[in-house]
């Protein structure tokens, strides 16, 4: 829909100043304003980018959840993305949005951010290609994807006022490629902003990026929102392009905003200019056709839409290891195979916060290996082997009855046991987030709770219970003081925002009922939405790392299934390291040292050390593969599906050995990207560090060799593959281009970079050509002292192969 619709600007004029301002900011959460007076309808918005999940954090509808966003841009296959996005759109529609908060591109700066599961590749055109079929897909089923976070926002130390200090030749050629690539060529309906600063002005407020390169450089007509809060001015981000300030009710506009514009602050035409803008977008996005946001509806987790899932998980999964054909497993060979791990019974689905979604249905490793093992008759063990929980896990509904909730208006009736209630409900889960008053959603949030549960353990023994909370809050059992964690220092907890857990023990007798009662008090003065975490954990019998070495040493094959979840991966917090939590290394090698082969899958959003490499046969990435884990990973593991992926990031040997060790996380409010542009394979090539496994890596069950490799043109490249294997397999074609005079050039000039490559099928026993058209960027560099792209112009040697270490073709080509 053009921008210069004349019904457009007709409806725009009929309105007062009020009822424009009122456009440029959500009314709550998820919704933008309607006027009735005129028919403009309100429009929901709906997080991702795993599935959309409608307004409610927890005990909503179900939603299809599909694999992270690294996992995606590992399968290196484009088609395949866009299939998800479809889903996507369609999940969107059934939660009666018109925009999915999704795709997130900013780039892997350093393994330990704790959003990387929600990026894809620390190389911006992997990144680029990977979002823009994502955002077709998504758009082809009539909403808009709104791409995030502009820009600069790589990890969440200080997110929200950190300044990100990125120089103007870095910031072209790096953060900023693939918000272009979706302008340009994924046609991008709408663009959020980063909570950071970015060079000094907050992202929302940084009219030289909004204004300036996205609007008049790039020719976007979207609509640019804020990110939840991330909006701190009233003139400087109207000024600067943000049309829409999420969530409501607006803190900085609304009647500051008219005074703004009354006191001559800001001129009346910027304002009509931004609520011009939104309602575009929402003609644009079929907002005035649906009359107002829809119901929000179940997913129907169609078995088409589960296949596709399925399969995406799979497609992702990478290969790091596998040792004398470890893999796949050959069940006819198999007696007995121990299934052993904390993510094995549980496995890690998604990473946490606002990414995440309640699943139409869930398949996990354990339960599916059971399966289709049990099927042939092959026995299958299990064990923990050991805990890996940041956080006590939430109640178990196994022992605990639901949470009943009663919420006062006064904070200190919840103290007083004849208060009547203004409102009771049951939840669906001990962990729950309030973003508006769950009392009355239209007034300033002040509230206080109380929640009840029985508990009946099924052991007796001191158990362990905890409160993690961003508003004060009480734990009592069966009437007695157990835990108050008034003061409680902060500790990441819900986005940052909450406090540290607090934790007590008690003994508790098996069969005898005992009540749990949590008073929460959330006084109008608190700024940020409330949350709270409720946990209990039974006492450990016995020594579950030699109940693990047991079975395994007792087992013909053992699988171990470790790595993170959403207590270590997580919105509001970068990991502290890049080890494995608590003791699964230890785990590993224990394990290792007693079975006859083992296989560990590593089931974790961002790089991971190795330290027991040599000691095992295979090992397998899943990521966050979404709801069909276990099923993709036992297609994997048996055969059934190739290992598709390839690494979309550098594995390192440690964490010392990344280009940002040294500058991450930033000091005395300011992040410096001193690493430049050497981010990635990038810096590992430019200082001659060897990682652990490089960028682009990755194995396949078929043996795909590349025979030849000529240039076509400078835009052009055709390869020769042979499969000499039993088996059909895919093999990733990787190109890189390197500037063979590397006079004059800057000290954080790449060695290569990466500018095509593509997924190619070969069948058992045969050959294959490809054409592989590279970016048509590649050639392109920022002139910092124009301030404007130009190209190469000396002779580009193009390297073929398959990761950024193994690129034995190399032709010569004249850009």
């Amino acid at each position: 829909m053009s921008r210069q619709d004349p019904s457009i600007d007709a409806l725009v004029d009929s309105l007062t100043l009020a009822e424009q301002v009122s456009l440029l900011a959500g009314t709550d959460f998820w919704h933008t304003a309607a006027i009735d007076r005129v028919g403009i309808p309100a429009m929901r918005v709906s997080d991702g980018p795993v599935g959309a999940r409608g307004t409610l954090f927890s005990g909503g509808p179900v939603s299809i959840d599909v694999p992270c966003s690294t996992s995606l841009a590992a399968s290196f296959d484009p088609s395949l993305v866009e299939e998800v996005g479809r889903l996507l759109g369609r999940e969107t529609r059934a939660k009666g949005a018109r925009v999915l908060l999704a795709p997130t591109v900013n780039l892997h700066r350093t393994p330990t951010g704790g959003r990387n599961f929600e990026c894809m590749s620390e190389d911006p055109y992997l990144t680029a290609q990977t979002c823009v079929p994502y955002i077709r897909g998504l758009q082809s089923e009539g909403v808009a994807s709104c791409i995030k976070h502009f820009v600069g926002n790589d990890t969440e130390f200080q997110r929200n006022s950190i300044n990100s200090v990125i120089d103007e030749r870095t910031m072209r050629e790096l953060y900023l490629i693939p918000f272009e690539a979706a302008v340009r060529d994924g046609e991008v309906q709408a663009v959020m902003t980063a909570y950071n600063r970015i060079n000094g002005p907050f992202a929302a407020d940084a009219g030289s990026l909004i204004d300036g390169v996205l609007r008049q450089e790039w020719g976007f007509d979207g609509l640019v929102m804020s990110d939840w809060f991330g909006l701190h001015s009233t003139v400087e981000g109207v000024q600067a392009g943000l049309d829409l300030e999420m969530p409501g009710p607006t803190q900085h506009r609304g009647a500051k905003l008219i005074e703004a514009v009354e006191s001559g602050q800001i001129d009346a035409s910027i304002i009509r200019e931004r609520a011009k803008t939104v309602l575009s977008f929402l003609r644009r996005v079929g907002a005035f056709d649906d009359g107002g946001p829809g119901d929000e509806l179940a997913s129907a987790g169609s078995a088409a839409d589960r296949a596709v899932v399925r399969r995406a998980g799979s497609a992702g999964m990478v290969l790091l290891r596998n040792e004398d054909g470890a893999l796949p497993l050959s069940l006819g060979e198999l007696r007995r195979v121990a299934v052993i791990g904390p993510n094995a019974a549980i496995g890690g689905l998604m990473g946490g916060g606002s990414a995440g979604v309640t699943p139409t249905h869930v398949s996990h490793p354990l339960a599916a290996i059971e399966a289709r093992l049990g099927e042939a008759g092959v026995e299958v063990t299990h064990a923990t082997g050991c805990a890996t929980f940041k956080r006590l896990p939430a109640l178990d509904p196994a022992y605990c009855s639901p949470l009943q909730a009663e919420f006062f208006e006064d904070l200190n009736s919840v103290d007083r046991p004849d208060a009547e209630a203004r409102k009771t409900t049951s939840l669906a889960s001990s962990r729950v987030m309030w973003f508006t008053d769950p009392i009355d959603a239209t007034r300033r949030p002040e509230f206080s709770v109380r929640l009840r549960s029985t508990i009946t353990p099924p052991v007796s023994g001191t158990w362990s219970l905890s409160v993690t909370s961003v508003s004060n809050a009480r734990l009592f059992v069966d009437g007695d003081l157990v835990i108050d964690n008034t003061g409680q220092p902060a500790g990441g907890s819900f986005f940052g925002m909450g406090k540290a857990e607090a934790l007590a023990t008690v003994e508790l007798v098996a069969g005898r009922p005992a009540e749990i009662e949590v008073r929460l008090v959330r006084p109008m003065t608190q700024d940020s939405m409330t949350g709270l975490h409720v946990g209990a954990y039974p006492p450990v019998e016995g020594d579950p790392m030699a109940e693990a070495e047991a079975i395994a040493a007792d087992a013909d094959v053992t699988i171990l299934v470790v790595g993170t979840n959403d207590d270590w991966e997580s919105e509001g917090f970068d990991r502290d390291d890049m080890d494995l939590p608590v003791r699964q290394n230890e785990l590993i090698s224990r394990v290792a040292a007693v079975s006859p082969r083992t296989i560990v899958v590593v089931n974790a959003g961002s790089p991971v050390t190795m330290p027991w490499l040599d000691e095992v046969d295979a090992v397998l990435v899943t990521w966050f593969p979404g709801q069909e884990m276990g099923e993709s990973l036992t297609d994997v593991l048996l055969g059934d599906v190739e290992p598709g992926g390839r690494l979309p990031v550098t594995f390192p040997r440690r964490l010392e050995d990344t280009p940002a060790f040294e500058h991450h996380p930033g000091r005395n409010g300011e992040a410096h990207y001193l690493e430049r542009r050497l981010i990635g394979y990038r810096w590992y090539d430019a200082v001659g560090r060897e990682p652990l496994f490089p960028f682009g890596f990755g194995l396949g069950y078929a043996t795909i060799e590349i025979t030849a490799a000529t240039a076509v043109d400078a835009q052009t490249v055709q390869v020769e593959l042979a499969n000499t294997s039993d088996r059909d397999g895919a093999q990733v074609v990787q190109v890189y281009a390197h500037l063979i005079d590397r006079s004059g050039l800057a000290a954080d000039e790449p060695v290569q970079r990466l500018v095509g490559a593509a997924k190619i099928t070969v069948a058992a026993g045969s050959t294959a050509t490809a054409t592989i058209a590279l970016d048509p960027d590649a050639y392109r560099t920022w002139n910092s002292l124009s301030s404007a792209w130009g190209r190469w112009t000396s002779a580009v040697e193009l390297r073929i192969g398959t990761s950024s270490r193994a690129l034995p073709f190399r032709v010569e080509v004249l850009p």
